[in-house]
């Protein structure tokens, strides 16, 4: 039997019909997943520029508000996820008010003590800072989720410093 499983292999060794077809076979596969990578880290990035973009529009509408601080707060988280301070559009699908988190710094040193340099420019010797960030859970990553990658949690943070109240 092995006898003719030799002699059946041995017409093949010489020829190259068919070469270009086994090739493909081996590649189609690894270049569609390095596709699917692609673009799911084109995606996951894309969200995260979304987030970023939103954090940082509510801290900067914080460190500007006029009014009241929970006011402010709610209006602030309202244009981090939404684009706009009443209504607006998801700028992603899934991320909910409950998600942002606005803080305020009482009494940062606008000096660093240590190094001398100059963090703030201010006439006291401390600043309000708002701090505003993000944790959003990326829901799915696609077919890469199929390989054994974990869940992805991102994260965005910014702070400005307060001109108004």
């Amino acid at each position: 039997m092995f006898t003719k499983l030799r002699q059946f292999l041995q017409r093949f060794h010489n020829d190259e019909q068919g070469a270009a077809l086994v090739e493909i076979a081996i590649v189609t596969p690894l270049v569609f997943l390095l596709s699917a990578g692609v673009f799911e880290f084109s995606n996951i990035f894309n969200t995260r520029l979304l987030l970023e973009a939103g954090v940082e529009d509510a801290a900067r509408y914080m460190a500007r508000c006029s009014s009241d601080w929970d006011t402010c707060s709610v209006l602030a988280t309202n244009l981090a996820v939404n684009g706009a301070v009443q209504g607006g559009s998801a700028r992603v699908t899934g991320w909910t008010t409950g998600q942002v988190t606005i803080s305020k710094a009482q009494s940062l040193q606008a000096i660093d003590s240590t190094t001398g340099t100059e963090l703030y420019l201010s006439s006291t010797g401390t600043v309000i800072v708002v701090q505003v960030s993000a944790a959003y859970p990326y829901p799915t990553l696609g077919l890469w989720s199929y390989l054994g990658f974990g869940a992805v949690k991102l994260t965005v943070f910014h702070q400005e410093r307060v001109l108004g109240w």
